[in-house]
């Protein structure tokens, strides 16, 4: 069963009925830890009680694939539901999650992490399709949900944020869920309780933090700057970036090219176009962004999200290994890039 992350305010107070196990997983590790952190104060009544919670890592479990099973099945000694905290799970977990299904009482929950699992993951399609395990999957925050962290800690510090601020913090943030706490408190410490964050402030606190370096990639790429595109590329690899993020980052980028492009092929004055985009362009990316949009065509830019949807689909599906096809995508799309207007 896949849960959304609007259920996990009503999971956090109490452990769901008729499940016994609940899987998190995703590629946004501070958002996995902090997921699962809600998940434990929802299964015990002390999530501080080492009598209540026997945590493992899935390595130790693979060397005593009976632990799990002989640990859901016992009684607790205080009487209370027991949990089983699973740490770096893979799967190795099926075979173990399944012994543990054939039960009708299991007297123990159970929560497990994992890093980013594909599609192709059995620990996955076990959780996502049997009605009595859960599962919910940490892709970082974008759109809405980063826009309600963000209200949510800046409410909580009685912080206001100027004109800018959060459109800013949109294109900066998310790619990481501790990460953008970490940003985001240390925000509201430096004006502090009931102050003002204005614009100025908020680029100079957060600098190269978040997407910035992603959002380079989406520049480099419009602008054919290859050999940057390439650095960056291998730095972002480096840092342990995911592919699928940085192809979506791209694809963001692209899709807002092409709006312009549409507008301005219908007639539409260029800066009009710009100036009216949300999120807006901000001030130290308007000259290249509008220098992209005068060079691509539609056309161009329809072929470009073709190859990078059919790029994203191919990681997601392929087992091709992902860095290296969206490094090639994304230098063919470099290399294809028109010659600006005259």
């Amino acid at each position: 069963m896949k849960y959304q992350h609007r259920a996990l305010s009503t999971l956090a107070k109490k452990f769901p009925e008729g499940i016994f196990a609940i899987l998190v997983y995703g590629p946004d590790a501070g958002h996995v830890s902090e997921t699962v952190k809600k998940l434990v104060g929802g299964a015990v009544a002390d999530p501080k009680d080492p009598f209540s919670i026997t945590e493992v890592d899935a390595q130790i479990i693979k060397q005593d694939p009976t632990f799990v099973t002989d640990s859901a099945l016992a009684f607790s000694m205080s009487g209370e539901r027991k949990l089983i905290r699973i740490r770096n799970a893979t799967d190795i977990m099926v075979p173990i999650i399944e012994t543990i299904l054939q039960f009708e009482t299991i007297e123990a929950n159970i929560i497990l992490d994992a890093g980013n699992l594909d599609t192709r993951s059995k620990l996955r399609a076990l959780f996502e399709k049997n009605n009595r395990l859960g599962s919910f999957a940490c892709y970082g925050d974008q759109g809405s949900s980063l826009k309600n962290l963000i209200k949510e800690i800046f409410k909580e510090n009685d912080i206001y944020a100027g004109e800018g601020v959060l459109d800013y913090l949109l294109t900066r943030l998310g790619n990481d869920r501790q990460h953008t706490v970490n940003e985001l408190n240390k925000l509201a410490l430096m004006v502090g309780p009931g102050g003002r964050l204005s614009l100025e402030e908020t680029i100079d606190s957060i600098g190269d933090a978040g997407l910035l370096a992603l959002e380079d990639i989406a520049y480099f790429t419009g602008s054919g700057n290859l050999e940057t595109l390439c650095l960056s590329l291998q730095r972002a690899e480096d840092s342990g970036q995911s592919p699928i993020t940085i192809l979506r980052t791209v694809i963001s980028h692209f899709q807002r090219l092409h709006s312009i492009a549409t507008k301005t092929e219908n007639g539409a004055p260029l800066e009009a176009a710009i100036k009216n985009l949300r999120p807006p362009v901000f001030w130290n990316r308007k000259q290249e962004f509008e220098r992209q949009a005068r060079a691509w065509t539609t056309s161009k830019l329809e072929l470009a999200l073709e190859r990078f949807f059919i790029g994203e689909h191919q990681c997601k599906t392929t087992g091709i290994p992902q860095m290296p096809l969206c490094c090639q995508v994304l230098i063919g799309v470099c290399l294809m890039r028109p010659y600006n207007k005259t």
